[in-house]
């Protein structure tokens, strides 16, 4: 996660809290323009100290990880041609999150070879339930719409 997805996270939760930025910055022990900042992504660096006392203050929690893990949690084989009508939504989230360009367009090759939709539906469906301050669900998030309008519009396969 970066310091600007921290900060769209925090004014979320401040704003559904109700608080003010007085407020979060009083329990973190900051400046009420650093939290500004911070919410408004006009920072470049922000100390750990602050961001976990910034977090705490709004009682969000900070997890430090690798961003990926070193393989997918199962082969991707299920991208081949004669195996993507079998996708199921774990298999698709699995692909999104942990998976490589590469597994990314075996995904939209199989929504696009697709003829009944299913699996353009059950993308819809994992896609829309993953969290959205991970980094790879919310980039393919994003290139979902054009992905499927792509799909609609031709109709044919595409590599």
């Amino acid at each position: 996660m970066d310091l600007s997805s921290v900060g769209h996270l925090t004014a979320e939760t401040r704003r559904s809290k109700k608080l003010t930025l007085r407020d979060v910055a009083v329990a973190a022990g900051v400046g009420r323009s650093t939290v500004a900042a911070l919410e408004s992504g006009t920072l470049t660096e922000l100390g750990f100290s602050k961001i976990s006392r910034i977090c705490a203050a709004l009682d969000l929690i900070v997890d430090v990880r690798p961003l990926e893990l070193e393989s997918p949690l199962m082969a991707h084989r299920h991208l081949t041609e004669s195996a993507s009508r079998e996708l199921t939504k774990a298999a698709i989230e699995d692909v999104i999150t942990r998976g490589d360009f590469s597994a990314w367009r075996g995904l939209v090759k199989a929504i696009r070879t697709d003829t009944t939709g299913r699996i353009a539906r059950r993308v819809k469906e994992v896609t829309g339930a993953l969290r959205k301050d991970e980094p790879k669900a919310r980039a393919f998030a994003n290139l979902l719409p054009s992905i499927l309008n792509g799909r609609r519009s031709t109709g044919a396969k595409r590599d």
